[in-house]
């Protein structure tokens, strides 16, 4: 099979579009926009976090997985002003949920993003894997992939993302516009 040539360019407006959306609706589902992203080394690791959140954007033109590397501890800090609990009171299941939905709102901002331009694609759920699970994700050099590694955090307190995407048929991206809508919503967590 041969590699697909995806125009480098093409690869790095995706990628920026993940890195767009990621830290706009991180600073949506933490109600704080004191969160700002980082750059992180190049180097590869098999391990990042204890837990990883991970949520898939696909069509026929590309796919987007989002992995969101993160500690119980710190998911506690970033999500209890959501709650109106303190770290301490959050159970582990609303750390993850508060991952989860972060997830869920990077991927739907996405889809939204292409079905506006006539980019069809679905999204995944989110789902919560242990972060050791990160050594049987295959890493693939090919031209059609770009993967990535950003820090989205708030006074040393944040998740690490890693994103990768692969671009299956450019020509149905056509010249897609990444730039975000600023929109009002409502975010409930349970």
């Amino acid at each position: 099979m041969t590699d697909t040539q995806v125009d480098p360019e093409c690869l790095n407006k995706m990628k920026d579009l993940v890195r767009n959306v990621s830290i706009d609706r991180f600073r949506r589902a933490a109600q704080n926009d004191s969160y700002i992203l980082l750059e992180t080394s190049k180097l590869k690791r098999d391990v990042y976090d204890h837990w990883m959140a991970l949520i898939l954007v696909s069509g026929k033109a590309l796919r987007m997985t989002l992995k969101v590397h993160f500690n119980i501890k710190s998911s506690k800090k970033m999500a209890s002003p959501i709650y109106g609990k303190t770290p301490e009171k959050l159970e582990v299941r609303q750390a993850k949920d508060f991952i989860k939905e972060f997830c869920n709102l990077s991927a739907g901002s996405i889809k939204k993003i292409f079905e506006d331009q006539s980019v069809d694609v679905g999204i995944s759920l989110p789902l919560v894997i242990r972060g050791f699970d990160e050594v049987f994700f295959e890493r693939q050099n090919k031209n059609s992939i770009i993967e990535d590694k950003f820090r989205i955090e708030n006074g040393g307190v944040g998740v690490l993302c890693t994103n990768i995407v692969e671009v299956f048929n450019q020509s149905l991206l056509g010249d897609v516009d990444i730039n975000i809508e600023e929109e009002e919503e409502e975010i409930d967590f349970l």
